[in-house]
C-alpha cells in the first residue's frame, strides 16, 4: 500500500509541475479550503476537476489518492492507506481524493474522514455518485463545485489568441468556430 502512496505522490508532483489554465469560476480557493464541508469538485468527465483541485491546493500540504489506479484499489485497506498517508504526506492539511467513486464503499469511507475531521476535497464525474447518493449519503456535509468545460474565453486564453488584435482576427474567428 505504501508503495502504491508513493508512486501516487510522484505522480502528484508531475502533475503539479505542469503549467494549466487558470480557470475562471465564483468559487475563491482560499475561501473554499477553509470550509470544513467537504469539496465536492463535480462535472463531465475530461473538463479539469481534478486540475482545478490540484490548482486549488498548489502550495499547501496535501495528501493524494488517485482512485483511477488499479493497484491502488486492489490493495485497498482503509488502515494501511491511512497509516501510509502519514508516513507519506507528514501532517498534511488537506486530502484529494481523485475518482473516488470507483472505490466500493467509498461513501462509507468519507463519511468517516469527514467525522474525523479531515478536510476533504473530492472529484467524481459518475453521474450516480453526483446524484441519489450524495443527497442521502452526505446531505449538509459537503459544498459542490460544477465544473464545466472550457468557455471560448478561457479557450482563446489558453491559445493565446485575442480577438481584439487584429492580426490574430482570422485566427481567433477559426478558433471560435472549432469551439463552436
Amino acid at each position: 500500500m505504501k508503495t502504491t502512496i508513493l508512486n501516487q505522490r510522484a505522480e502528484r508532483d508531475e502533475l503539479m509541475s505542469r503549467p494549466y489554465q487558470q480557470r475562471h469560476t465564483r468559487y475563491d480557493a482560499d475561501e473554499l479550503l477553509q470550509n470544513p464541508l467537504i469539496k465536492l469538485i463535480t462535472g463531465p468527465r475530461r473538463v479539469g476537476k481534478s486540475v482545478f483541485a490540484l490548482l486549488m491546493l498548489q502550495g499547501k500540504n496535501f495528501a493524494y489518492l488517485n482512485f483511477d489506479d488499479n493497484q491502488l484499489l486492489e490493495k485497498w485497506d482503509e488502515d494501511l492507506a491511512m497509516s501510509a498517508l502519514e508516513d507519506v504526506y507528514p501532517g498534511y492539511d488537506f486530502m484529494l481524493l481523485d475518482e473516488v467513486q470507483n472505490l466500493p464503499g467509498w461513501d462509507l469511507w468519507v463519511s468517516k474522514l469527514y467525522r474525523r475531521c479531515k478536510n476533504l476535497i473530492i472529484t467524481g464525474s459518475n453521474a450516480n455518485m453526483l446524484s441519489r447518493e450524495m443527497a442521502t449519503v452526505l446531505t449538509g456535509r459537503y459544498l459542490q463545485i460544477e465544473m464545466l468545460p472550457f468557455s471560448l474565453e478561457e479557450t482563446m486564453t489558453w491559445k493565446n489568441v485575442s480577438p481584439q488584435l487584429e492580426e490574430q482576427a482570422a485566427q481567433a474567428v477559426t478558433l471560435a468556430d472549432d469551439y463552436m
